[in-house]
């Protein structure tokens, strides 16, 4: 839908708003909108308060990974009120878990026989999209800083609870891809911002894998740990890509993709002298490295 700019006194400019759209929201002569500039695009919103949206679902096991998935997303794609159906207690202990550690706003409100309410009580601004996208790469950095100091210098570090790290990655991941479908903050590229942070947090869950699969301290090949290195390489340039919107970076990318690929990778497997805790190391951490590069593919449709 095309509108022309009428130019006004005093360097001005107005647009007609659709009929449609005013009659829709109620809007009388006089009423305040909400204007806010996103990029290139210019967002007219009005004091409405849409209907709230109400998710159902249904809890089938006690895994935890499958509960996890199905809160996360229902509060991810923007629901305000989930009704949880369960079958025992120790699904809904579970379930309380995850919202409390994984979920931003949102509390349970009800709980009986065998079903619970979740409700967004926060409503928290869009204007924090940033801010929280910036502690889920920081998170992730430290993920990859506590993953060198245990497997290449093999620090006695006593380091913190590596679940307490991973839920809040969640937790700022969560918040984010909700900010992207309630908010629609970045517009037509949505689905790119979407496929892009979905992809870095599979990434970095093969290095959360890595250290809890790890059940004691070991110090690796030289080989691994150059891996390590260039695959941390790796995940700052996509992030400078990102944060720079940086399109020239994403070219580095590739050559340093390549680099660890066919350069070490594959030589290391064909030397076939690898023991086992280097065997688990060595597959998240090539499973990891694989992730982050596929992230620059969704990376360059937001940057272009």
């Amino acid at each position: 839908m095309k509108r022309k700019l009428i130019r006004q006194g005093l360097g001005g400019y107005t647009i007609y708003l659709p009929k449609k759209w005013i009659e829709e929201n109620n809007l009388k002569k006089g009423e305040e909108l909400e204007v806010d500039i996103s990029g290139k695009e210019l967002i007219i919103s009005s004091n409405f308060s849409p209907k709230k949206l109400e998710t159902d679902i249904k809890l089938i096991n006690s895994l935890e990974s499958s509960i996890r998935t199905l809160i996360n997303n229902a509060y991810s794609t923007g629901s305000d009120i989930i009704k949880i159906n369960f079958q025992n207690e120790g699904q809904f202990r579970i379930l309380d878990k995850m919202i409390k550690n994984t979920i931003i706003g949102f509390e349970l409100t009800r709980k009986e026989k065998n079903y619970c309410i979740a409700e967004d009580i926060a409503e928290l601004a869009s204007d924090k999209f940033e801010t929280i996208l910036r502690k889920f790469f920081l998170e992730i950095d430290e993920l990859f800083n506590i993953t060198k100091k245990r497997i290449i210098e093999n620090s006695k570090e006593e380091f913190g609870d590596i679940d307490e790290l991973e839920n809040r990655i969640f937790k700022y991941l969560n918040f984010c891809k909700r900010m992207i479908c309630k908010q629609k903050l970045i517009n037509k590229k949505s689905e790119f911002y979407w496929e892009f942070l979905v992809m870095i947090m599979h990434a970095q869950r093969a290095l959360y894998h890595l250290n809890k699969d790890l059940k004691k301290k070991i110090k690796v090949s030289k080989e691994i740990e150059d891996i390590f290195d260039e695959t941390y390489i790796l995940f700052k340039l996509i992030e400078e890509a990102f944060f720079k919107k940086n399109v020239d970076i994403l070219a580095s990318v590739h050559e340093k993709n390549k680099n660890i690929i066919y350069d070490k990778f594959y030589p290391l497997i064909k030397k076939n002298k690898i023991n086992g805790d280097e065997i688990i190391i060595l597959d998240n951490l090539i499973s990891c490295e694989k992730r982050i590069y596929l992230s620059n593919d969704p990376l360059s449709g937001i940057i272009i």
